[in-house]
């Protein structure tokens, strides 16, 4: 009798322990954060000319009283201001406005100065495309230096005429063959271009 009783009474205090106590286990946790930072695009046209040897940006409203037989400073290029490593392209429009308000999209009588057709490849839409990938704070080498005015072929037709030259640039990033999407060549791969350089 005695026996059973010290066996329920320890029964009893066991119970209680495990009603009333805490148990402890072993366990651990761990987290981390990725961050993925998109790189940016961005690029600044330079487009200047020359004032006693020094570069200045080309004049807002150009220059005035041009003669046939002139020639003017014009310094064309990009520089990657991004921090992606991009493609670049440049296009050049020519614009003649007569006085009878007629217009005309030829270059002549005037001609590109310099045209650097090494470093830069037109294709068919008149784009000239730069034939390296032009890294984070690189500038391109020029494309143009100056616009010349033949004086034997700017006849009186051209007396009072404004010839304007609209620079447009265009950067793309450099992975993954973007400019196949961006610039619509779908079908166009990097020999076909000219630019073997283009390779990431």
């Amino acid at each position: 009798m005695k026996k059973r009783t010290i066996f329920l009474m320890s029964f009893a205090l066991v119970a209680l322990l495990v009603v009333g106590g805490t148990m402890a286990w072993f366990t651990d946790s761990a987290e981390v954060t990725n961050k993925f930072t998109a790189g940016t695009v961005e690029i600044e046209l330079h487009d200047k000319t020359l004032n006693n040897s020094e570069e200045v940006n080309f004049p807002a409203n150009g220059f005035e009283n041009v003669n046939p037989g002139d020639l003017y400073d014009k310094l064309v290029s990009v520089e990657n201001i991004g921090s992606k490593r991009v493609y670049v392209r440049v296009k050049l429009t020519p614009t003649w406005t007569f006085t009878n308000d007629s217009t005309s999209n030829d270059l002549a009588p005037a001609q590109l100065v310099g045209l650097n057709t090494t470093d830069w490849i037109e294709d068919e839409d008149g784009w000239y495309y730069y034939v390296e990938i032009l890294d984070k704070d690189e500038v391109t080498t020029r494309l143009i230096e100056g616009v010349h005015f033949i004086g034997e072929e700017m006849n009186n037709d051209y007396q009072g005429a404004k010839f304007e030259l609209k620079v447009e640039a265009e950067a793309v990033q450099a992975s993954h063959y973007a400019f196949r999407d961006e610039w619509n060549k779908p079908g166009l791969d990097v020999p076909a271009l000219g630019v073997e350089k283009w390779i990431e």
